[in-house]
C-alpha cells in the first residue's frame, strides 16, 4: 500500500489525540489573543502549539490502517517527538516570562540560547536514527520506535525537561502565600502530575519495560495539564488596558505636578489628586486605579478615555480587581501597564481601604514597588491619601515611597450634584429620623439594628426593613451582623436588582461595632456603595461620630466622597466632620 492510498480509522487512541488537540489550541489562542504583546503570552503560545503539534500528528498517526506500510507513518512519528522536545525549551521560557519577565530575556542572546537544545534534538530526530529509527505500536496504535542511543538520550532529556520545571517552582516558592501563588500552584499542580506520570510511561517506558516504544498516554497528560491551566485561568482575570490619552485637555490644575516623579498627595478629598492626574493624562496615558465607581470617576473628573482600574467585589468586569488580589492582580497589572507604557501615569487611589483589608505593610510594598517600577520607566505615580486615614507614622512609610509630598489644606470647590449622591450622616441613630428627609431619603431598603416593630413608628411605612440581629425571628427580614458580607449584602443587592433607582440605607453604624472591627463593615459599606450604583440607588449611611475613631470616620467618609451642592451643616446644628465635599450633617465635634 502506497501512501497515496492510505486508509485510516478512528480508534481510542485517536480520539484521546483530538480531545487533546482541541483543548491546547483554545487554549494557546485564547491566551495569545488576551495579550499579544505580552511576553508570557507568546511563551504560553509556543507551548501550546507544541501541544498541538504533538497532537495533532499522534492522532493521524494513530488513525493509520495497521497494514499502512511504516515509511508512511513515520514523518508524523518523527512530528510527534519535534513535539515533544519543543515542550522543555517553551517551559523554561514561560518559567522566566510568568508572572514577571526576568531581566535575564532583554538580552538579545537569551531566547537564542533557550531554544538553541531543540534545535540540536530535531537534528537528532530528522536526520539521524539516534532516537527513533522506524515505527512500532503501542498500546494506543502505531508508535515511534525508539533509536539505539534511547537510554543515554532520555536522560539528557530527563535533565532539560526538569530543569524547566524548577523555575516554575522557584515562582511559585516566591508567592506561595499570596493570591499568585494559589494560582501558580496550580498550573505547578497539574504539571508536576502530568510530568512524573509521563516520566514513568512515556520518558521511561521503553528502559523500564524493556520495549521498543512508549506507552502512547502522552496526549492525556497534556490534556491533563491543559485542564489544570484552563482552571488558572478562568480564576486569573488577564486585564489588557489600552495607554491612550484624553481628547481634551483640563482645565488647568490647582497643584500641577511635573512629570516623571512620583508624588504623595494628602488632602481633604480627591480633587487636587485627580485634577493633576487629569493635567497629566491630556498629554500621556495614564492608569486611574480607585475604588470609586468607574462611571462617577468619568463624570466628575472628566476621565473620559483613561483607563479605570475599579477595586471592587460587586463586579467581575475586565477592569476589575479584587481588594483580595492586591499581591496579584493590582500590582501585576499595573507593572505591566508601566512596563508596556514606558513614560505614562498611574493614580493609585483607596490606598487606605486596602491597607484595612490587607494590611499596611503590605500595601506599602505594593507602593514601593510600583514607584520603583515608574521610575525604571520614567513614569509618574501619584498616591491619593485623605487627610486623617493614616497615622504619623504609616504616613511617613508611604513618605519615604516617594519624591514629593503634597498636602493640600484648603478645602475643596463644591460641584454640581445629581440629587442621587451617596450620603454619610453623622449623626445618632435616634436623630437619624429627622436626618433622613434632609437628603431626600423616605422610602426604599432600611437596614437597622432596632426592632422593625419600633423601626416602623419612627420612619414610617415607606421603608422595607431588614434587621440586624443576633436573634432572628421567623417572619421578619434579618441578617446577622457577623454575616454582613454574605447576608446583608445579598438583601441590598436583591433589593437593588428589584427597584433600580431606589434608596438603600443604613441607620446606625455605630451599633455594629459592638459585634465586627472595621475589617468587617468597612468593606460591606464599600461594597453597599457599589452594588447600589451598579443598579442607580442611591446608598445612605447614618453613624454617631463620637462611636468611632477619627480615623476610622476619615476612612468611611472617603468611601462618599462625591460633589454634591452646597450643603452647609445639619439643621440639628454642628459643623461637617468629613471631607468639605461630602454630604455630612453632624451634631457633634469628631472624637
Amino acid at each position: 500500500m502506497t501512501a497515496a492510498s492510505a486508509t485510516f480509522v478512528i480508534t481510542l487512541g485517536t480520539g484521546f489525540s483530538l480531545l487533546a488537540l482541541v483543548v491546547s489550541g483554545f487554549l494557546g489562542a485564547y491566551v495569545f489573543g488576551l495579550n499579544p504583546r505580552g511576553k508570557a503570552n507568546r511563551a504560553f503560545l509556543v507551548l501550546m502549539l507544541a501541544f498541538v503539534a504533538w497532537d495533532a500528528a499522534e492522532a493521524v498517526e494513530r488513525s493509520f490502517a495497521p497494514d499502512t506500510p511504516a515509511e508512511t507513518i513515520l514523518p508524523f512519528a518523527q512530528i510527534v517527538w519535534l513535539g515533544i522536545t519543543l515542550i522543555p525549551a517553551a517551559l523554561l521560557h514561560l518559567g522566566l516570562s510568568y508572572p514577571e519577565a526576568s531581566p535575564w530575556l532583554r538580552r538579545p542572546w537569551a531566547l537564542p540560547l533557550i531554544y538553541a537544545p531543540f534545535i540540536a534534538w530535531a537534528y537528532l530526530i530528522l536526520a539521524t536514527g539516534l532516537v527513533i529509527r522506524g515505527v512500532s505500536t503501542s498500546l494506543l496504535g502505531p508508535s515511534a520506535q525508539v533509536g539505539p542511543a534511547y537510554a543515554e538520550l532520555a536522560v539528557l532529556y530527563s535533565i532539560w525537561f526538569y530543569g524547566g520545571q524548577l523555575v516554575f517552582v522557584r515562582a511559585w516558592l516566591h508567592a506561595r502565600h499570596t493570591e499568585l501563588g494559589r494560582m501558580q500552584g496550580t498550573v505547578l499542580t497539574g504539571l508536576l502530575i502530568a510530568s512524573f506520570l509521563g516520566a514513568a510511561t512515556e520518558i521511561f517506558w521503553p528502559l523500564i519495560a524493556r520495549t521498543d516504544t512508549r506507552l502512547g498516554l502522552g496526549s492525556l497528560y497534556t490534556l491533563l495539564w491543559s485542564i489544570f491551566i484552563a482552571v488558572a485561568i478562568v480564576r486569573y482575570r488577564y486585564l489588557v488596558i489600552e495607554a491612550v490619552t484624553e481628547r481634551h485637555a483640563a482645565r488647568a490644575p490647582r497643584h500641577r505636578l511635573e512629570r516623571g516623579l512620583n508624588y504623595l498627595v494628602q488632602e481633604n478629598g480627591r480633587l487636587a489628586a485627580m485634577g493633576a492626574f487629569r493635567d497629566i493624562v491630556s498629554a500621556t496615558p495614564g492608569l486611574c486605579v480607585t475604588g470609586l465607581q468607574p462611571a462617577r470617576v468619568a463624570a466628575r473628573f472628566g476621565l473620559e478615555r483613561t483607563p479605570i482600574l475599579w477595586i471592587t467585589t460587586t463586579s467581575n468586569g475586565d477592569r476589575t480587581v479584587r481588594p483580595s488580589g492586591l499581591d496579584f492582580e493590582l500590582v501585576h497589572t499595573v507593572l505591566k501597564f508601566l512596563r508596556e507604557n514606558p513614560g505614562t501615569a498611574v493614580l493609585l487611589d483607596d490606598l487606605d481601604y486596602l491597607a484595612t483589608l490587607a494590611g499596611f505593610e503590605a500595601v506599602a510594598r505594593v507602593v514601593k514597588r510600583v514607584a520603583n517600577a515608574a521610575s525604571a520607566v520614567k513614569g509618574t505615580v501619584i498616591l491619593a491619601a485623605g487627610e486623617g486615614t493614616f497615622s504619623p507614622d504609616q504616613f511617613a512609610v508611604l513618605r519615604g515611597c516617594v519624591d514629593r509630598v503634597l498636602e493640600v489644606q484648603e478645602s475643596p470647590p463644591r460641584a454640581a450634584s445629581s440629587g442621587r449622591d451617596h450620603a454619610l450622616l453623622t449623626v445618632s441613630a435616634q436623630d437619624a429620623p429627622l436626618a433622613l428627609p434632609l437628603v431626600g431619603a423616605r422610602r426604599g431598603l432600611l437596614l437597622t439594628t432596632e426592632h422593625p416593630s419600633k423601626a416602623r413608628l419612627r420612619y414610617g411605612e415607606g421603608f422595607d426593613f431588614v434587621w440586624i440581629t443576633e436573634h432572628p425571628e421567623s417572619g421578619t427580614a434579618c441578617v446577622r451582623p457577623k454575616a454582613l458580607d454574605t447576608e446583608a449584602r445579598r438583601a441590598i443587592s436583591n433589593y437593588s436588582t428589584g427597584h433600580p433607582g431606589a434608596d438603600v440605607i443604613l441607620v446606625g453604624l455605630e451599633q455594629l461595632t459592638l459585634y465586627v472591627d472595621a475589617r468587617a463593615w468597612l468593606p460591606f459599606v464599600k461594597d453597599a456603595i457599589d452594588i447600589a450604583g451598579l443598579h442607580g440607588c442611591r446608598f445612605t449611611l447614618t453613624v454617631a461620630p463620637e462611636a468611632i475613631s477619627s480615623r476610622e470616620l476619615a476612612m468611611l467618609a472617603r468611601r462618599f466622597d462625591v460633589p454634591v451642592p452646597g450643603f452647609k451643616g445639619s439643621l440639628l446644628g454642628g459643623r461637617t466632620t468629613a471631607a468639605p465635599e461630602n454630604r455630612t450633617p453632624s451634631r457633634g465635634p469628631v472624637s
